[in-house]
């Protein structure tokens, strides 16, 4: 009796590892394929999957249907979890749902999963390919399902044009091999698409193999695109509207995030900031250092009568400035803060704009060692702390946590890092912190 044959589940269960390989992302995506196949989710993974496992490229490009995108983020938050990785999830104004998924603590080799979601094929909001279209002419390519060979010569040649504007060799060579210019499914998809003269002018293009002769037509193709899609142009223009405001707005709350490293001198603070940006190094969370305190100044010479030619009945007259004077204190810690602060505005923020995780070593150390002493007026104190940007996390060695009473990170409060322990137990625990400082507010219940 000859057996049943495999569900796609089944079958992904029992030779998706050896398939898709045995590194993060290849058992990911078998876990992830075989819960589509189980809640009947319709996707299409549309490009680079014939290079997989040996290379899953930047990112792992998908088509999911709209009304099974709230299924597919609940089969993703479940999967993370069951991985035990950390899990972002951005809707962007281009229309993408990307979903960033990493392990901690970050061991400086594993650059985490990068899954780019979309319900139709887009260009900054402008729909040149519809979904639909695309997820009717999905096949079953081995464990995962893929578009037609024409669909996907289809959306190739599109991307190139619209979005890419270039053909790259690998989408030349992708285009040769599938090689479905001339079938009758690529000209009935591109009459769909932009219309039936240039349906016949993309696929003379194909059967020519002279992909790069379509990028002349772009302007066309656009046009019809937008003809056979009216809604698509006002949904491009608020799209590309609402950019612009996010560009704008991220100059008075910049999306990146301050992380200060506190300690008294030999804490190791340059050593643990070089570690971590080594370890977030293969990563998608940007990392920098940066320092804005002001090297010491060389100390000047004491003033010697003997090293001056004035007139010697003069040189008893001049009075020793005294070093403790607390207005002299008092305007030396004025030029710090705004030496600091000028480094703050033009080497940190610029940082957090792009939405970097930027690790300060030290933290206005001097502002709020001296500040006390010298000031006693609590409004005046509590001014000059308002000019001093907040960092989202402050770490510092177990001794010195509120110790000393001064000011905590106000509402997010103080992470200690070990006092004692090897060098990697502590950069382990302090990745992980930053990894759910990135996290925290990347991570919504749905989308």
């Amino acid at each position: 009796m000859t057996p049943a044959p495999k569900s796609p589940a089944a079958a992904l269960r029992s030779t998706g590892s050896a398939a898709l390989g045995n590194s993060l992302t290849g058992r990911f995506l078998t876990a992830l394929f075989a819960a589509y196949h189980e809640e009947r989710v319709r996707y299409v993974v549309l490009r680079n999957y014939e290079r997989w496992p040996e290379h899953f490229g930047n990112d792992i490009d998908l088509i999911v249907h709209l009304n099974d995108v709230p299924l597919s983020h609940a089969i993703i938050r479940r999967i993370a979890d069951e991985f035990g990785l950390c899990w972002t999830a951005t809707r962007r104004r281009t229309g993408h749902i990307l979903y960033y998924l990493l392990p901690t603590p970050v061991d400086g080799v594993e650059g985490g999963i990068l899954l780019d979601f979309r319900t139709d094929l887009i260009h900054r909001r402008f729909t040149y390919l519809p979904g639909p279209l695309v997820l009717d002419s999905r096949r079953l390519g081995g464990l995962f399902y893929v578009p037609s060979p024409a669909v996907e010569s289809l959306e190739i040649l599109l991307h190139c044009l619209l979005d890419a504007r270039k053909v790259r060799p690998s989408y030349r060579d992708r285009l040769r091999e599938l090689d479905a210019g001339s079938t009758n499914e690529f000209r009935e998809a591109a009459e769909r698409a932009v219309g039936p003269e240039l349906a016949r002018c993309l696929a003379h293009t194909l059967t020519r193999g002279e992909p790069e002769a379509a990028l002349r037509l772009r302007r066309r193709v656009a046009l019809a695109c937008a003809r056979h899609h009216p809604a698509t142009l006002p949904v491009w223009l608020r799209a590309r509207t609402g950019a612009a405001w996010d560009r704008l707005r991220a100059w008075f709350r910049p999306p990146g995030h301050l992380v200060a490293l506190v300690g008294p001198p030999g804490f190791g603070k340059p050593t643990l900031s070089r570690e971590l940006c080594r370890r977030f190094a293969p990563t998608r969370i940007r990392t920098s250092t940066a320092d804005l305190e002001e090297p010491a100044p060389p100390v000047a010479p004491r003033w010697r009568a003997e090293d001056h030619h004035e007139d010697p009945a003069l040189q008893g007259e001049a009075k020793p400035i005294r070093d403790g004077a607390g207005c002299q204190r008092l305007c030396g810690l004025g030029r710090n803060l705004a030496a600091s602060l000028l480094r703050y505005l033009v080497q940190v923020r610029p940082r957090l704009v792009r939405g970097e995780v930027v690790i300060l070593e030290g933290y206005f150390e001097d502002v709020d060692t001296s500040l006390r002493s010298l000031v006693r007026r609590s409004y005046v104190e509590a001014l000059l702390m308002r000019l001093i940007p907040e960092p989202t996390r402050i770490s510092c060695p177990r001794r010195r946590a509120g110790a000393d009473g001064r000011r905590e990170s106000g509402g997010v409060g103080r992470q200690e890092a070990p006092a004692d322990g090897d060098l990697p137990t502590i950069v382990d625990r302090m990745t992980e912190q930053v990894v759910r400082l990135y996290t925290l507010q990347r991570a919504p219940g749905r989308i």
